[in-house]
């Protein structure tokens, strides 16, 4: 029952979020006119995308360290899901004539003592530890998501933390009934 949770919420997360990433304000996809971000749109990009590759570099070390079908599979969907997202924030960011890349830490980021137990760990300790790092990131990216909601002004910017608040609440419940398998 558990393996099919994972692979039904893991197949719809990744389905709306790559949706989410590939539409423009009308919902259609394709090209837009200049990007322009408020402070707070800027300040959630330029913290969200580290934020994102912290995510897919523990995900990535789930190819190699854990002996589970499910933590496999929840670990190559953010991996995918995050990589799509990244490449949206940082094209929108260089439309607005900004930079795009930031060493901005955000609330949930793993400390670099905790990566490293991460990268250490292997089979059912590696699956505790990711799992439970990856609820306490991803609560962090929802938080800050749901912040961009009130405060951002730039409707795609909008669009694209709602689909994060959705696919990252999703992804929690998951890993949360993995956890406890």
């Amino acid at each position: 029952m558990w393996k099919k949770l994972a692979i039904m919420a893991t197949t719809i997360v990744l389905v709306m979020g790559s949706a989410a990433c590939n539409r423009t304000d009308d919902g259609k996809s394709g090209a837009s006119d200049t990007m322009k971000l408020s402070d707070a749109d800027f300040t959630f990009l330029m913290m969200m995308v580290p934020h994102h590759e912290q995510a897919i570099q523990m995900s990535e070390l789930a190819l190699t360290n854990t002996d589970s079908e499910e933590v496999l599979l929840t670990a190559k969907s953010i991996r995918k899901l995050q990589n799509l997202e990244i490449q949206k924030m940082k094209a929108w960011l260089a439309e607005a004539g900004k930079p795009t890349t930031s060493h901005m830490m955000m609330s949930g980021m793993l400390t670099e003592q905790q990566m490293i137990d991460l990268r250490a760990a292997r089979g059912k300790d590696f699956d505790m530890k990711y799992l439970s790092g990856m609820i306490v990131h991803h609560r962090g990216a929802i938080a800050e998501a749901q912040y961009e909601m009130e405060h951002g002004s730039n409707s795609k910017v909008k669009a694209m933390a709602a689909a994060i608040v959705i696919s990252q609440t999703a992804e929690v419940l998951a890993m949360d009934a993995l956890r406890r398998h």
